[in-house]
């Protein structure tokens, strides 16, 4: 299962594409498109030191991938019990709505 975000703006986002957040929410209850999700992880780095601190340990932990993913896109088919159950999952870079929502 991999995760590939491109909100490169998110503190969790190394600017290559990989997240480095414990445990990524997506938001989306009745969702009935991608537009209608969001990652509540996303956490903006824009004007802050955040991105700094949160990268200055990223070389001791482990990237995230689809197994870190607690999903309320209940409308979504890879949702299975807040599970996320997509080989591949997508954070897109204009809203880090979930790109693989599928109803």
């Amino acid at each position: 299962m991999s995760l590939k975000c491109q909100e490169y703006g998110c503190v969790h986002n190394d600017k290559e594409g990989k997240c480095f957040a414990e445990i990524i929410v997506i938001d989306g209850k009745n969702a009935k498109t991608t537009a209608n999700t969001t990652c509540n992880s996303y956490a903006s780095d824009e004007g802050t030191q955040s991105y700094e601190f949160a990268n200055e340990f990223i070389e001791d932990k482990l990237a995230s991938d689809a197994k870190n993913i607690v999903c309320a896109a209940r409308n979504c088919m890879y949702n299975t019990d807040t599970a996320c159950t997509a080989a591949n999952v997508k954070i897109n870079n204009e809203n880090a709505s979930c790109e693989t929502f599928k109803q």
